[in-house]
């Protein structure tokens, strides 16, 4: 039925992957750190005024996964990546709990005065 879809996929495609969600997670976090904190970020981030800088944020972290993920995919195709694997996936788990906290409230709101 669907001949097209392979039962696997492959370890360099599946690492660059990982590798460009946790550099799209830093861009996010990032982004909406500036976007708070400058208003010359708010409003050169902004691509739709009736959305705000929202548009732009998202446009930037999809831009920023996929640089990320094709030249990762580039460097890592067609080669033997297993001992990538450990180094990947911790950057991976890093990266969801810095997005985590670095987008709550209370830490980009936090102002020394």
């Amino acid at each position: 039925m669907f001949h097209f879809f392979r039962n696997r996929i492959h370890e360099s495609l599946a690492l660059a992957a990982l590798f460009a969600g946790s550099v799209a997670l830093h861009v996010a976090w990032i982004d909406n750190l500036l976007i708070t904190r400058s208003p010359f970020m708010r409003e050169a981030i902004t691509l739709n005024s009736d959305i705000g800088p929202i548009s732009g944020l998202y446009v930037d972290t999809l831009g920023a996964f996929f640089v990320a993920f094709l030249l990762a995919a580039f460097v890592w195709h067609g080669k033997d990546v297993s001992h990538w694997r450990d180094r990947v996936f911790w950057f991976f788990v890093t990266s969801i709990v810095v997005f985590l906290l670095m987008t709550l409230p209370f830490v980009y709101g936090f102002a020394i005065g």
